[in-house]
């Protein structure tokens, strides 16, 4: 008995020495991080052959384990307990995927992949591209996953059949149990293969984001996640992770697998003849070759993805630097892209406000239905602004918006410049024809004092006769007409003058009469044109071309300027005419100067280039002269030979 009392507190010691031993290396072990995976399906979480947990997730909360010095237990149940646990428990994580746009009311890390949802149905089946393609049909859900979240907000009509996997849902598709399943897309594209009676149905539905979620138990633990999280984006831990599981055109071998197609080979390397062997090591030799060619080829291929890379980020570069803005749009108007500059100008509510106003929903079918791009300009917020739409494809055109408020003002600037300095070299001989009239109105005015003095005389003698009298009251009547006539000629030249003077930046386009351009410019200069043998043919039955008059007649001036101004010889002559020709108006300026080279009629239509910059000349004239035909979409044909002389022509189009 008293043996048997000392071996029972021998024994209750040892329980107690065992208990605390127990305890301690409780207290001393790591604490324990949940994984909570619902899905058996490559590439995120499934298990292999041999019951090994596998995939994405898996080994991004086995990086996290090791950051943190957890330790690491899988558990494998439903999403919705998954969720459940994540919501309740500590120290628990889940890769779920949100659809865009949806708040959860969980911690969860930084987005780790984006995914797309659609539906898909069987081969020789039409299309599904959006949600009310799939009305009152039977639809494969998978419970608690991105797509059921985004229905509870947004209820759709069709048949809703819950299923525990995607797997389950293809399975249901193939029996013919449901017409569709809707599911994200890298779970998705491996059931295609498993159940090839399957396709996709159409373009993506619904768009989501995978994210790490995390217990709101431990406020620690959450910032310790992120903060790991983080770091794999800064080290490149998380791009490898990606490229390893995820990367496309590569299906991921378990290890299982390869064991056992490992065994068979050998066991049958084991049973065949020398023969085999030497099969067996020609297979090995061209299958080292190949891995060697197919490491170079990785090699290669990283390296080209890096140059892709840094070109890539050289042209996003260059786009963003420029000073215009480069839009990308899709034919439904969704914008794909753009460089950050001035987008808001694409506003609706700013478009409308434009002078003149401008629909951009018109500019993008117009692109798409027609054979040329589209530009137009207008002008808002006190600014001059240039859209040009140029198609690229099918389905997207490009969109440039430029600011040319400084070009427009420069444009401007430089036209005024040109007219003024055609107004200066006006400016005397134009002096010198009021002149005239002036003269005669002042002799006229002297000889009707003199003529009403005679008057009076002859009032005061009773004995003039009425022929005297009616003889000066006609001399009165032939001087007022006189007045009249030098008056009208001085109004007339004083009329062109203004006219000519006027900015005339804005293009104005209306009929035109070209004989009547020809004449007002043959007022205008007058006195250069008086010393010359002029010969005028013009076409009383002209029709009438479509432009702006004031400019036409700037250009004509420029042409009969140059001519005047190159015929510096004893018998100088000028011909204008203006006819019809193949259809078009012509309008011909014909000298018989100097003539020009081929070096100086290459050049003539270059801004600020002259022969007589001695003489005072700009070099503005026939510069802009060009940029007013090219508005008036008028051809200039050029003939001139030197010491010969030259002949200018200006071909415009008729309106009928």
């Amino acid at each position: 008995m008293r043996v048997m009392c000392v071996v029972w507190q021998w024994l209750k010691y040892l329980g107690l020495w065992l208990t605390m031993v127990l305890l301690s290396a409780a207290a001393q072990a790591s604490p324990q991080i949940t994984l909570n995976v619902h899905s058996n399906t490559p590439p995120f979480e499934w298990q292999n052959e041999n019951g090994e947990e596998s995939g994405f997730n898996v080994e991004l909360a086995r990086y996290i384990a090791q950051q943190l010095h957890y330790s690491l237990k899988v558990k494998r149940q439903t999403l919705k307990q998954s969720l459940h646990s994540v919501t309740n428990d500590r120290w628990q994580l889940a890769v779920i995927a949100v659809p865009a746009g949806r708040q959860l009311d969980i911690n969860t890390a930084l987005p780790l992949l984006p995914t797309y949802v659609s539906a898909y149905n069987r081969r020789g089946e039409g299309d599904a591209d959006t949600w009310e393609a799939l009305k009152g049909k039977r639809v494969a859900i998978k419970q608690a996953s991105s797509v059921a979240m985004y229905l509870l907000q947004s209820p759709q009509d069709f048949i809703m059949v819950p299923v525990v996997t995607n797997e389950q849902g293809f399975a249901l598709l193939t029996a013919g149990k449901v017409d569709y399943v809707v599911s994200e897309f890298y779970c998705s594209r491996r059931m295609l293969s498993k159940y090839p009676l399957a396709k996709t149905a159409g373009k993506p539905l619904l768009y989501s984001q995978f994210y790490l979620i995390m217990s709101n138990k431990d406020p620690a633990f959450v910032t310790a996640v992120n903060n790991v999280i983080k770091h794999s984006y800064n080290n490149g831990y998380f791009d490898d992770l990606l490229n390893k599981w995820v990367g496309f055109g590569k299906e991921k071998i378990e290890l299982g697998q390869v064991r056992s197609d490992f065994f068979q080979g050998a066991l049958l390397t084991a049973i065949i003849s020398s023969m085999g062997m030497l099969i067996t090591l020609y297979i090995s030799l061209v299958l080292r070759q190949k891995t060697k060619s197919l490491k170079q080829e990785l090699v290669n291929r990283r390296k080209a993805e890096a140059e892709i890379k840094r070109v890539s980020a050289q042209f996003h570069s260059v786009l963003d630097g420029l000073p215009h803005g480069v839009c990308l749009l899709a034919r439904d108007q969704h914008l794909i892209w753009h460089n950050g500059k001035y987008p808001w100008v694409l506003q609706p509510q700013q478009l409308v406000q434009a002078q003149p106003a401008l629909e951009l929903a018109q500019l993008v079918t117009a692109t798409f239905t027609g054979e040329d791009s589209q530009n137009c300009e207008f002008t808002l917020d006190n600014k001059r602004w240039k859209l040009q739409l140029h198609r690229i494809s099918e389905e997207m055109l490009v969109l440039f918006i430029e600011d040319c408020t400084e070009q427009y003002e420069l444009k401007q600037t430089t036209e005024l410049s040109a007219r003024l300095a055609s107004l200066g070299e006006l400016s005397a001989g134009i002096a010198h024809e009021i002149n005239n009239p002036v003269g005669l109105i002042t002799q006229s005015v002297t000889l009707m004092r003199d003529l009403l003095e005679d008057l009076r005389l002859s009032s005061a003698d009773g004995n003039s006769s009425t022929t005297a009298f009616n003889t000066l009251i006609a001399e009165l009547d032939y001087s007022c007409e006189s007045v009249d006539d030098a008056a009208a000629r001085i109004g007339r030249i004083v009329r062109d003058l203004k006219n000519f003077a006027q900015p005339g930046l804005e293009m104005h386009p209306k009929a035109v009469s070209i004989n009547k351009v020809v004449e007002t410019a043959l007022r205008l200069t007058h006195n250069n044109v008086k010393r010359l043998q002029l010969t005028l043919q013009l076409d009383d039955s002209l029709p009438k071309v479509e432009g702006d008059e004031l400019q036409l007649q700037l250009v004509l001036v420029n042409l009969i300027q140059n001519a005047c101004l190159a015929m510096d010889k004893a018998e100088p002559q000028l011909q204008i005419c203006t006819g019809v020709e193949n259809g078009s108006i012509y309008v011909t300026v014909a000298d018989n100067g100097c003539g020009m080279d081929p070096q100086t009629l290459a050049r003539i239509r270059e801004p600020f280039f002259t022969t007589r910059r001695s003489q005072g000349g700009t070099g503005l004239g026939l510069s802009t002269s060009n940029k007013i035909l090219a508005e008036h979409q008028a051809q200039w044909q050029i003939r001139s030979r030197p010491g010969t002389g030259t002949e200018m022509k200006l071909l415009f189009r008729s309106i009928g």
